[in-house]
């Protein structure tokens, strides 16, 4: 009889899980534009999977509108049956729930006393639609600051990506110098992006996950049309009690520890100031170190886990894999190296080429002080990071717009301009964004898949020449070929071996001809490293200079944010 009854609650627990996940959005792309009177313009872009078991006539979005925040001009264009593209929807005075799916479809209009966005969906699958309606007195008038707490996305259902935008229009520009932002209800980040705030979660926003935004802006910068009935201090604080802010500060029972150890370590040496003593206790702790790396079997444990992933010596592993990205290729180097992983340098090295690969990016020979030097002329500057880019791609996006903004009017980046550029405080929002994309996550599924083949790519491009393979021209592939030469840091030595192999490689080639105009030895890894090394310096002192409750820290809290205005839910019903 236990056997029974635990069977059909498991089938009952299946078929609610399967329920509530029927329907996906699969991105929600919300644009919110702050004015000078308080109010915001949004426009929300929606690509939603409708499924039949959950979404019944229409698709609604619950707003709270508390502290006299007001919801008007409701538009929406998306998908109706039988006609074509995206279609202006009619928005109607009064939203009836109880009308059918085919009445509802092309219509939209506010329910619940105008706290609910609705629109009739058309029909089940995938739709996409345009949100757009104005929020009157968002941004209040505080004791010391104009600002809000409002949150823009609560869904009921999973949001595969999503990411919130915020802007200001009349010529205001949100920067770090004059906006503190803080984000509540998800893991990811909330960073500027140009005069943008820009807050993006880390994968897929789970039913209950939300994205609340509180900015908090000079004086001066907006003329509110409305007065908070509360002090900034107050308002922050709810938003801030039960969040991870703030939180930076407190030190851990065992970071104490080391701590401690590590004054007293100053003071034992301050105290001997003896040049011998120094030596003699650092080469302790290196035999040290050595004996533990021997003792705990770490190089037999790496060299079993090798030989049962299929990695071994002469394997040769010619093509470049689809599913490879960079950062992750490193994770593979890291876990499976005997001694030491790969510095993200040589990531960024990689990523140089492919933008030389693809153009974006050449090699110059200018003088600089006197002397002629190689430096990067950037020939498709942006000044934005494409937000659909995903792996290598938005990497690559990232560092163009990096390397766009540091290189100045001339679009020439010189030696030292991109150090000089990265301290400025201005830029350390951008240099954080950078460095955490560097960071891979451990993922021992794509190892097993990958571990055996890029470790024969290293071994193919090692023995490039002894090879003397020449394999049908194709362009793409050999760029490819001199990416991950980078990467494992053979650039020089596979350039040489492909002028033997197949010089014409070099003429057709962008990639090829940015790196025969280089004379400097290892020029792309000097200029990748004083790449890294000035970005990840910026980003660490920015990071230990600021405080996360004063709106400096680049992540979001995955809890806190009370007192937002705005959400409650929403999905099909």
């Amino acid at each position: 009889m236990r056997y029974r009854i635990t069977l059909l609650l498991l089938l009952m627990a299946a078929l609610t899980t399967g329920e509530a996940l029927g329907s996906v959005v699969k991105s929600l792309n919300v644009n919110a534009c702050l004015h000078k009177d308080g109010s915001c313009t949004i426009e929300e872009h929606w690509v939603i999977d409708l499924d039949s078991e959950d979404a019944k006539t229409e698709w609604y979005v619950a707003h709270k509108l508390i502290d006299g925040i007001t919801l008007t001009g409701l538009t929406v264009e998306g998908f109706v049956p039988g006609q074509e593209g995206l279609v202006p929807f009619v928005t109607l005075s009064h939203w009836n729930l109880d009308a059918s799916r085919q009445e509802k479809a092309g219509k939209c209009g506010l329910a619940n006393g105008g706290q609910e966005v609705c629109w009739g969906f058309g029909d089940y699958g995938e739709h996409e639609y345009i949100v757009r309606y104005t929020l009157g007195h968002l941004v209040k008038s505080y004791d010391t600051c104009d600002g809000f707490n409002h949150c823009f996305v609560d869904m009921n259902c999973p949001v595969e990506q999503a990411q919130v935008t915020i802007t200001a229009a009349d010529s205001i520009a949100l920067s770090e110098e004059n906006t503190r932002r803080w984000a509540f209800g998800y893991e990811g980040a909330v960073v500027f992006e140009g005069n943008s705030v820009v807050a993006t979660p880390e994968g897929v926003l789970d039913p209950g996950g939300r994205i609340t935004v509180m900015l908090e802006m000079d004086k001066g910068m907006f003329a509110p049309d409305s007065q908070a009935d509360e002090s900034w201090a107050d308002r922050k604080q709810r938003a801030l009690d039960g969040s991870d802010y703030g939180d930076d500060d407190d030190l851990s029972f065992w970071e104490w520890v080391v701590l401690i150890l590590l004054c007293l370590l100053a003071l034992v040496a301050y105290l001997l100031q003896d040049f011998i003593v120094e030596i003699v206790l650092m080469v302790c702790w290196t035999l040290l170190c050595a004996l533990w790396w021997v003792v705990s079997l770490s190089p037999l444990r790496t060299w079993r886990r090798r030989k049962k992933l299929g990695i071994a010596e002469g394997r040769y592993f010619r093509s470049v894999k689809s599913e490879w990205t960079l950062v992750q290729n490193k994770m593979v180097v890291d876990e499976l190296s005997y001694l030491f992983g790969m510095s993200d340098d040589r990531i960024i090295s990689a990523v140089l080429l492919r933008l030389m690969a693809k153009g974006y990016v050449t090699v110059v020979r200018e003088e600089w002080k006197g002397k002629q030097r190689d430096m990067l002329r950037i020939v498709t500057p942006t000044d934005h990071v494409d937000s659909s880019s995903e792996g290598d791609g938005r990497l690559m996006s990232h560092a163009l717009k990096l390397l766009t903004l540091a290189s100045g009017d001339d679009l020439v980046l010189q030696p030292d301009e991109f150090k000089k550029w990265c301290k400025q405080k201005k830029n350390h929002s951008y240099l954080r964004a950078f460095v955490s994309l560097l960071k891979p996550k451990s993922d021992q599924k794509y190892l097993e898949r990958n571990a055996a083949d890029l470790f024969g790519m290293k071994q193919f491009l090692n023995d490039f020449t002894l090879l003397n393979e020449r394999a049908t021209m194709e362009v793409h592939l050999w760029d490819e070929y001199m990416v991950y030469a980078a990467f494992f840091g053979l650039t020089d030595k596979v350039r040489e071996e492909m002028k033997k192999i197949c010089p014409e490689y070099l003429e057709m080639s962008k990639l090829g001809q940015s790196l025969e105009v280089a004379r400097e030895k290892d020029f792309v890894y000097m200029f990748s490293s004083s790449i890294y090394s000035s970005a990840s310096s910026a980003a660490e002192r920015a990071t230990s200079r600021s405080r996360s409750s004063s709106g400096y820290r680049s992540s979001s809290s995955s809890s806190g944010g009370g007192g937002s205005s705005g959400g409650g839910g929403g999905g099909g019903r």
